[in-house]
């Protein structure tokens, strides 16, 4: 009888993370045909995530984060930042530099060799 509680409680803890994670960038970018900056567009994003206000202190870092934003505009422009930059082409990574190389061991460098 215990183990089947400890089931229910384990079912019932995963069932809105597996909820959350099933909500698409597609599915959130068909409020991107409301206009921005409105309550109708931030009414279409809490439709699909409910939010959940709380104290929050670092940026969001997945969709799902926006929701715990109070400010409305401040939770409009989080889940404006995730669906646009699904939209955008990943950035490109810059070359790496180089570093300057050093003489090998058995050599000169050409300072010293001026010395001699």
């Amino acid at each position: 009888m215990k183990a089947l509680y400890i089931l229910l409680a384990v079912a019932a803890t995963c069932l809105p993370t597996i909820a959350m994670a099933q909500i698409s960038r597609e599915t959130l970018r068909t409020c991107l045909d409301i206009e921005d900056q409105t309550k109708e567009r931030l009414e279409c994003y809490d439709n699909k995530i409910k939010p959940a206000p709380k104290q929050v202190s670092a940026p969001a870092k997945t969709v799902q984060d926006c929701r715990f934003l109070k400010e409305e505009d401040e939770r409009l422009k989080c889940f404006n930042r995730f669906v646009n930059s699904a939209s955008k082409p990943p950035p490109k990574k810059s070359a790496a530099k180089h570093k300057p190389k050093k003489p090998a061991a058995d050599t000169q460098a050409p300072d010293d060799q001026a010395k001699q």
